[in-house]
């Protein structure tokens, strides 16, 4: 608090001692000086004059200007005045904050000569902010940067909320990838594993392509002779069913003949029986005579005796 007073009781004095335009001794050296005006705008052109009263030392010939403890100008001579005063123009400069309105320390070094280094201390206060065309341009940039900033600002968010979302898109993706990084070595064993038995069915089957297409020319060769073969039964049959017909005909005229052939056996065996009795008489019958014949004479003998 105290400190804050004794900054607000400098810059008071500071104002007075500009704005009055009194004769300011620089370590106890006679020499005036003042600025002029000692307030204004940013386009405000500033005068600085010294005069010395003392003649056994010289006047403030060159300096270098500070402002706000930011550098002006260094080692600038000074344009001497028809009263033997040595007068410095100074600008506002352009940067902020360096031309805001306010109050502003305007610090002067010099090395006087018989005497050595002096430093002068004023106060110019800025009562209305006029900017320069750099400062025009530079606002421009400013609002547009800024216009700019807040797109990427709020591009910035929209990407921060996308990258946490992708971040956690991208840890599902991660474990999803170990997954199927661990599918597709299972995969990887079981193709390999796949393509040796392709291999070997493939050997197997240019074996078996091998056996197809001679079996392929066997079965033509087959094919022809199948359709020989089935002319030829076509044509079998054909003369079957004609020696069926045949057949039909010829065991229904066996049938017949048989019954005939029976019936005709029958008579036979009668008739052989007949003749075997007829001849069975006949025979008896001669035996008989023949016997009677020859009994006859010795029955006539023995009549004699």
């Amino acid at each position: 608090m105290k400190a804050h007073k004794v900054l607000l009781a400098s810059l008071a004095f500071l104002c007075f001692v500009s704005i009055m335009v009194t004769p300011v001794k620089s370590q106890d050296v006679q020499i005036e000086s003042e600025i002029l005006p000692s307030q204004g705008t940013a386009n405000t052109s500033i005068l600085i004059r010294f005069r010395t009263k003392n003649a056994t030392i010289g006047n403030v010939d060159k300096v270098d200007i500070f402002w706000d403890n930011s550098t002006i100008t260094l080692n600038q001579e000074g344009i001497l005045g028809a009263d033997g005063s040595y007068n410095y123009n100074l600008t506002v400069p352009t940067e902020p904050s360096l031309s805001y309105i306010g109050n502003h320390t305007v610090r002067v070094d010099s090395n006087v000569f018989n005497y050595g280094q002096v430093s002068f201390s004023f106060t110019f206060t800025i009562t209305e902010f006029v900017p320069s065309p750099e400062y025009l341009a530079l606002n421009a940039t400013y609002n547009s940067l800024l216009a700019n900033y807040t797109e990427l600002l709020n591009s910035f968010n929209q990407l921060l909320t996308n990258y946490t979302r992708t971040s956690i898109d991208y840890l599902k993706l991660v474990n999803e990838h170990n997954q199927l990084l661990q599918d597709y070595n299972s995969l990887s064993a079981n193709y390999n594993a796949l393509t040796a038995n392709y291999n070997s069915l493939s050997a197997n089957y240019n074996s078996l392509l091998t056996g197809y297409n001679s079996l392929g020319q066997t079965y033509s060769s087959l094919l022809a002779n199948y359709s020989s073969l089935r002319a030829s039964l076509e044509s079998l049959s054909s003369d079957y069913s004609a020696l069926r017909q045949n057949y039909d005909s010829l065991n229904s005229s066996y049938d017949s003949l048989k019954s005939n052939f029976d019936a005709a056996l029958g008579q036979l065996a009668l008739s052989r029986d007949l003749n075997y009795i007829l001849i069975a008489s006949t025979i008896v019958l001669a035996v008989i005579t023949i016997y009677l014949a020859i009994r006859k004479p010795r029955t006539v003998s023995k009549t004699r005796y």
